[in-house]
């Protein structure tokens, strides 16, 4: 159901909008107790999806205003008009660019087509991403014996937290949680499939699995250390061959998010303010060794930020101590089961740094990025687990 003369509101410091979602709350619920009764999950899984379903009340409007994530509005206003009118907000998302779909109409459609009672607040975006992510948990589990040990995968505090927005973050790790396991499984055709939604929905992701895609697929650089000898040095000579449309791209995101995140002394900010006083040249890179060595340099700084100087709200000490423990366990994993001799863990962690290293280079805000990196990191994270989970060892418990 949508209410079809929709207009997005403050409720103004109340809670009307329980009112509207606890319909849909109920709804996932309901199809958690069948499943639990069905034995398609347990009951440690039914305690903490119930919880997980209903933790969009805890956040939006209880916890933090929704503005603090102002762009949920704009995919919210989206997702209703396609429904009601079946037509698109003119020029929603583009940002300038008017040649394709927009990120946010693409997402307002997949988000649209799941079956949730209403869509009446940005709240209900929150209940579709909830659903996506469950639906995910469903298929990944059935991989591993230990149902229990999966489900600890799905409680990192970011995860909880961007599923629990109406924003298109749960949308990208899905797609990409699902294209790095079948890739690892040998499964091409999904993967392939899955890039034509990414490069709308988040083009530096594309980039970053389609590099994944063809040290799979072209140079089988996940069977033998001499393929992916080869498939570096190709990626070397690939980037010196290619170095000025690869310096145009990383210059033109490096100006764009240094102007969006711009102010100037007389207090205005964005890119009009950068136009006028910003300095574009002092952001451009001008060289590979350039490229190479500031990434070397801010790749430390983006797998820890927010910096403490820089903690301005509760969530982003946590995601700071996120941050580091997802690095321990990601190399505790790494360890224990002896991955440095598998040569899928190999390519895996080379395309993981390689995507940390373009997000490197392009970090602005530090809100955004640490949006950006829990995007990126987590899907190479589960692959790492599907991995550690299929070798001898099969040691990979948090």
């Amino acid at each position: 159901m949508v209410n079809e003369s929709f207009d997005l509101v403050n409720y103004g410091g109340t809670y009307y909008f329980y009112i509207f979602e606890l319909a849909n709350f109920s709804a996932l619920a309901f199809f958690l107790l069948i499943l639990y009764k069905l034995d398609f999950i347990n009951v440690n899984s039914l305690i903490v999806w119930f919880a997980l379903f209903f933790s969009p009340f805890i956040f939006n409007y209880f916890l933090f205003s929704p503005y603090l994530y102002g762009d949920q509005f704009m995919y919210a206003r989206e997702v209703m008009s396609l429904k009601s009118t079946g037509e698109a907000v003119t020029n929603i998302g583009y940002f300038g660019r008017t040649d394709s779909e927009s990120a946010v109409t693409l997402s307002a459609r997949m988000l649209g087509l799941i079956p949730l009672p209403n869509f009446m607040t940005v709240t209900s975006l929150a209940f579709a991403n909830k659903l996506i992510l469950f639906i995910t948990f469903l298929w990944f589990k059935r991989f591993f014996k230990n149902e229990n040990e999966v489900l600890l995968y799905f409680l990192i505090p970011s995860l909880v937290l961007y599923s629990s927005i109406g924003l298109r973050d749960t949308l990208i790790i899905v797609i990409s949680i699902i294209f790095i396991i079948n890739l690892i499984r040998g499964r091409v055709l999904l993967p392939i499939l899955l890039l034509y939604p990414l490069i709308t929905l988040k083009i530096q992701m594309f980039a970053v699995l389609s590099l994944y895609l063809l040290g799979h697929l072209i140079f089988q650089a996940h069977r033998s250390r001499y393929f992916f000898s080869f498939f570096i040095f190709i990626f070397i000579i690939g980037g010196l061959i290619f170095e000025d449309p690869i310096l145009s791209i990383i210059n033109l995101y490096r100006v764009a998010f240094a102007a969006e995140n711009f102010v100037a002394s007389d207090g205005f900010a964005g890119y009009q303010s950068f136009a006028l006083y910003g300095d574009a040249d002092s952001v451009r890179l001008n060289s590979i060794a350039e490229v190479i060595y500031e990434a070397i340099l801010n790749l430390p700084i983006l797998l820890l930020i927010p910096m403490p100087w820089n903690w301005s709200n509760i969530f982003y000490p946590i995601q700071s101590i996120e941050s580091c423990l997802l690095i321990y366990f990601y190399l505790k994993l790494s360890y224990e089961n002896k991955m440095h001799k598998n040569n899928e863990f190999i390519l895996l962690t080379f395309i993981l740094i390689v995507g940390l290293s373009i997000y490197a280079l392009i970090m602005a805000n530090e809100g955004t990025f640490v949006r950006y990196r829990f995007t990126l990191f987590y899907p190479f994270f589960l692959g790492l687990f599907y991995i550690a989970r299929q070798s001898p060892s099969g040691h990979s418990k948090f």
